[in-house]
């Protein structure tokens, strides 16, 4: 597994960077008994880091003088590609209570960013503040009456701080605390990407490729596929990418699913990695190979280096994800011609010699971009376009120059923190917004993301003291 670093908002947010969620599912009878509890994170993103890996050593809820927690082991995550998304990173069970705070303590940090040499550098952050507590409000009640939802939302800008070599983090996040049934769709999804541990007709469960954890997700007639892939298609140890939402029983149902590889009919996982292109190589104008810097590895590919090579051949073959063709991208978009620096994508193939990544299949990916409205949107709801102000500091400035990205939205966008398609489009210029969703540069050069996720990026709730006396502890989980 690789240790990155990733998002802005709160450490909470790790636990569920810009928009780490916490989600819980209540059974049981009247004031006793427990409920399940999965625990998602998300994150706003800073726009140099490449990739944000960060270790949660344990994470509590506090009801009154107890204190439970909802992580049986230390947690790593990698934040950085998350954004306006939410992704699983533990279940557990969590006793019935009122629960006002959460205190979150983390155990590392590291970050590969680019420098102010425009250089790729990896470095393990100074923590300054390793715990933090912030206050739930309105309070977290659990009982009987339904799941409901804990999000952390972590903010990587507030969170890291990058002075010439030095890089320090303390985690900032916001809290929202809600039962699961009067919450949007847009607020009860999840993505998460990895190998395929096990498939049936009626489920597939997924080992994340940043923390290492298993999720199962039930599959029924909503569950889309791409065309000519059904869960009888799919193979344990290929890559995959599945969109789900959280259900009032606590259960996740997979909405989308997404094959990154064909995987192999003897079992065996794939090599791969999922991150962003740093650079290309071409001979006669058609390319040859990559660099990238995995947010996420598959298979052997785990390592500590920061940058992995990848070599493509005239067989390796070029595909879009689910999402992407929903969020309006034309089928034929995507080619080897179209993969630049600054772009993300899932690599799979087998390892050569040197760590080499021999790719047998290229997928895009959905990534990540900061910025503030250059205006107010464009358009009838819920088809807009934008042009998104970029940070000096980008990665597309970087690589491509970029001052600004035009987005576009249409039906399959989500909207998070409280917006909805109306609200979004009535934001001042000047708003700061992170974007989800498929960057594609087209053949006169032009660049549009195809967005799926768009959030408003909130400051950072205030931490309460870093202690809080005569707590007992008590353990929750399964």
């Amino acid at each position: 597994m690789r240790i990155h670093a990733k998002r802005s908002a709160s450490i909470l947010g790790f636990l569920g960077l810009a928009g780490f969620c916490i989600l819980l599912g209540c059974s049981g009878s009247a004031g006793t008994g427990v409920a399940p509890m999965m625990v998602t994170a998300s994150d706003a993103p800073l726009s140099n880091i490449l990739s944000a890996v960060v270790t949660i050593s344990s994470a509590n809820l506090t009801a009154g003088s107890t204190s439970v927690s909802v992580i049986a082991h230390p947690v790593t995550a990698e934040l950085s590609g998350l954004g306006a998304t939410q992704e699983p990173i533990e279940f557990t069970n969590v006793a019935f209570g009122t629960y006002n705070a959460v205190t979150l303590t983390v155990s590392s940090a590291v970050v590969t960013y680019v420098n102010g040499s425009g250089q790729v550098t990896t470095t393990t952050a100074t923590l300054t503040q390793p715990t933090i507590t912030v206050a739930l409000t309105p309070a977290l009640v659990i009982n009987n009456s339904g799941e409901a939802q804990l999000q952390l939302a972590f903010n990587l800008a507030q969170s890291f701080s990058i002075t010439g070599s030095t890089v320090t983090f303390g985690p900032a996040i916001n809290t929202i605390a809600a039962q699961v049934s009067g919450e949007s769709d847009g607020e009860r999804q999840i993505e998460i990407a990895g190998l395929v541990t096990g498939v049936s007709a009626s489920s597939i469960t997924i080992q994340a490729g940043d923390s290492g954890k298993q999720f199962t997700f039930t599959i029924n007639g909503s569950t889309q596929f791409p065309t000519g892939v059904t869960a009888n298609s799919i193979q344990p140890g290929a890559i995959v990418q599945v969109q789900g939402q959280t259900q009032t029983d606590g259960s996740l149902l997979a909405l989308t699913i997404t094959e990154e590889s064909e995987g192999n009919n003897s079992g065996q996982q794939e090599d791969g990695a999922r991150g962003i292109v740093t650079s290309v190589t071409s001979s006669s104008g058609t390319l040859t190979g990559f660099t990238m810097v995995p947010r996420e590895d598959y298979g052997s590919m785990s390592s500590a280096t920061a940058s992995l090579n990848v070599a493509v051949s005239p067989s390796t073959t070029y595909s879009l994800p689910e999402g992407a063709l929903q969020a309006g991208v034309a089928a034929s978009a995507f080619t080897s011609a179209e993969i630049f620096p600054g772009q993300s994508v899932v690599v799979a193939g087998s390892a050569g010699a040197g760590g080499v990544l021999n790719a047998q299949q290229v997928t895009l990916a959905a990534e990540s971009v900061a910025g503030t409205l250059a205006a107010t949107p464009q358009g009838t709801s819920p088809d807009s376009t934008f042009a998104l102000t970029l940070p000096a500091s980008s990665l597309l400035t970087t690589y491509t120059h970029l001052t600004s990205l035009d987005v576009a939205t249409n039906q399959a966008t989500e909207f998070g923190n409280g917006m909805s398609a109306t609200s979004f489009a009535a934001l001042a210029a000047g708003t700061s917004v992170e974007t989800r969703g498929y960057l594609i540069q087209s053949n006169s050069g032009s660049f549009l993301l195809y967005a799926t996720g768009i959030a408003q990026v909130e400051v950072p709730e205030t931490p309460e003291a870093p202690e809080i006396p005569g707590i007992a502890t008590a353990s929750g989980g399964r």
